[in-house]
């Protein structure tokens, strides 16, 4: 599984997000429970721009992780790029009490950008 890992982690930074699908995948089927698998899967979908079946992985992040505040940001970015800012808008609300600074800016961005306040 560590080399699967590598290899897929290798593809999504050389932006092979097919070949990360596949491999994070396979992880996500021989794994279920790994947080990390799922959030490179969700990760190599909204970057091949399949934003409905990264929000499904980022959903399953969410709830394997439930204190990480990314899955719910990048299920806001990928809300926008299907051009529903109320869910967006939803999304945000839930990352944002979880932020750190860094990520608090971000939200802020967003929100201001999208006027999602």
């Amino acid at each position: 599984m560590v080399e699967i890992y590598a290899d897929a982690f290798a593809q999504y930074e050389a932006d092979n997000f097919l070949e990360a699908i596949d491999s994070f995948r396979l992880l996500c089927a021989h794994e279920p429970l790994e947080g990390k698998f799922w959030f490179g899967l969700a990760a190599s979908l909204q970057e091949a721009k399949d934003y409905d079946g990264a929000l499904q992985a980022w959903a399953v992040t969410s709830l394997l992780k439930p204190s990480d505040p990314y899955p719910h940001f990048h299920a806001a970015e990928c809300y926008l790029s299907l051009q529903n800012p109320t869910e967006a808008a939803k999304a945000l609300n839930e990352a944002a009490p979880r932020a750190d600074a860094p990520l608090e800016e971000k939200i802020t961005l967003l929100r201001e950008q999208w006027s999602l306040l």
